[in-house]
């Protein structure tokens, strides 16, 4: 046995981390390739995981401008070492460009895929709320 795997005797199951409400976990939402134990979030966890990642992708977008700054840098002299050092400036905020670019959307689509598991779960709830109410009950 390594790391974080585990062995199970015959029979013995790993135990469950959560239940699903409405249906499929969230997170099969995501990823709905995910083996293993399933966890389920609430409709504010769901928002704010999709609102922080809204606000990073923000920063990241802010944070371009600074990048781009750098891939603009000037040699403070005429002569071949500052000129030098200041290619590899713009070179390295070029890359720090792509890279931020690359995190910016990163961010936004995982944002998308946690709204997209909130209508789900909007939808889920729903339908079941609908479901106890015909059937005489309350939620």
């Amino acid at each position: 046995m390594t790391g974080d795997q585990q062995e199970f005797s015959a029979g013995r199951q790993p135990p469950r981390t959560g239940g699903a409400y409405g249906g499929r976990p969230a997170e099969s939402f995501v990823n709905p390739l995910a083996h293993g134990p399933r966890y389920s979030y609430d409709k504010k966890t769901l928002t704010d995981i999709s609102k922080e990642f809204e606000d990073l992708a923000n920063e990241f977008r802010e944070d371009q401008q600074y990048a781009q700054n750098i891939a603009r840098a000037k040699a403070p002299g005429l002569d071949y070492a500052s000129e030098n050092n200041a290619e590899t400036i713009r070179d390295s905020g070029k890359a720090l460009l792509v890279s931020l670019v690359q995190q910016e959307q990163y961010c936004r689509d995982q944002a998308k895929k946690y709204r997209a598991a909130l209508g789900e779960y909007t939808v889920a709830e729903d339908t079941h709320s609908t479901e106890v109410r015909k059937a005489g009950g309350s939620l």
